[in-house]
């Protein structure tokens, strides 16, 4: 169950009309948006790669730790310009916003540093480790007036936008009763020093968890979270296999309503590779997001037509065309559906994305730090400060 009250939740309150204001007068409405990537890895590679199938975005420049990779990953890439240091990158003045695709332990240190200087800032998943870490980088943004986003890209596919518009037109039903999904990858037991090992950052809910957590406010959008209930298996000391109920509290239920609550569940394992398959059950029929569900390219409504029979309507929308046809992560031509989204939002002068809120990447966090600490135990990130992610009275009722 959740160690802090309900009312603890959500701590963030929603924008007063301060999401969208001028464009920055250094964003061309009609020039691409130039990305500054922050890290010289293989996600980095990917998105890259993603970039240049749009005409929305270019990478004008690259920074890594080292100077000759940096130099290396521009040639490979056809990047203009390389830095030996992410500072230089950050204080750019050819870069319109950074994208940081470093480890998952370094995120929030490179995203306080761009926001900062004033620089639009899109952070790869996890933004932060912590629902502290990641309240303190929405309140930078917010006081500094900068464009923030967490890379939930699976939000900026077609298949997402259909799928929030037939949750809003009662497709399946007046209510959504649940939604399950399986998300796993076998871990590789032989490599002790792989990053899924590492204490702060490791194990599967803060590798992939945060795919499903993200769905409660899409299948429950007028809810607020109540409840998260989770078990699971530790290896090596991180989370292994975890299963994970979400609750949700309507508020606002539909006349006549008998559902109750809105219960999202998560299945994720280290130990297997599994079907990645999502299931959004409704009061009249259900909505399959077929694997993988994180990189989505269709939906099927079945409308229930009695016990045992359905009626289905598919819904495809086919990744762009492909040519690279090697990635290092599949699916991850689908980047650029984040990448036109970022473009459109800073050329509106928007602070977030539409498709992912500060709201969003705040209540996501909110259950992988619950998950998290319910299967393994407090991390040593949080002891060192990095995890004031409830309010005082909330760590009262932990502690208790």
């Amino acid at each position: 169950m959740l160690t802090a009250p309900s009312s603890a939740i959500r701590l963030i309150p929603a924008l007063r009309g301060g999401a969208l204001r001028a464009a920055s007068s250094s964003i061309s409405a009609e020039a691409p948006i130039r990305w500054g990537i922050l890290s010289a890895g293989r996600i980095a590679s990917d998105y890259v790669k993603a970039m240049s199938v749009t005409d929305s975005g270019v990478p004008a420049a690259v920074a890594a730790r080292s100077a000759t990779r940096a130099a290396e990953f521009a040639t490979n890439h056809g990047i203009p310009t390389s830095h030996g240091n992410y500072p230089d990158l950050i204080n750019d003045p050819s870069v319109d916003v950074v994208y940081i695709g470093t480890i998952a332990d370094q995120h929030v240190e490179w995203a306080r540093e761009s926001l900062l200087a004033g620089k639009p800032t899109a952070v790869e998943k996890p933004m932060a480790l912590t629902y502290g870490d990641a309240r303190e980088l929405v309140e930078l943004a917010r006081e500094r007036d900068v464009f923030l986003m967490e890379g939930m890209w699976t939000r900026c596919f077609p298949t997402m936008h259909k799928l929030r518009q037939l949750i809003a037109s009662n497709e399946i039903g007046d209510d959504v009763i649940y939604c399950q999904g399986d998300f796993g990858w076998e871990f590789d037991t032989s490599s002790p020093d792989d990053r899924i090992w590492l204490p702060d950052s490791g194990g599967i809910t803060l590798d992939v968890g945060m795919y499903l957590a993200q769905l409660g406010r899409v299948v429950f959008p007028n809810a607020q979270l109540k409840d998260v209930s989770s078990t699971g298996t530790v290896m090596n000391g991180v989370d292994l296999t975890v299963m994970s109920t979400v609750t949700y509290d309507r508020q606002h239920k539909s006349a006549g309503s008998t559902v109750g609550d809105g219960l999202l569940q998560l299945a994720l394992t280290g130990a297997a590779n599994t079907e990645e398959r999502c299931v959004i059950q409704g009061t009249r029929g259900r909505i399959v997001l077929d694997g993988p569900f994180h990189v989505p390219q269709k939906l099927r409504v079945l409308h229930d037509q009695g016990r045992g029979e359905s009626n289905e309507v598919l819904y495809e929308f086919p990744l762009p065309d492909d040519p690279y046809g090697e990635w290092n992560n599949p699916g991850s031509i689908g980047f650029v559906h984040q990448i036109d989204e970022v473009g459109e939002a800073l050329k509106e002068g928007r602070k977030e994305c539409p498709s992912f809120t500060w709201e969003d990447s705040l209540e996501v966090a909110r259950i992988v730090d619950e998950i998290v600490y319910q299967v393994r135990g407090e991390r040593d990130i949080v002891r060192r400060g990095g995890g004031e992610w409830m309010e005082d009275e909330a760590v009262e009722a932990r502690a208790n």
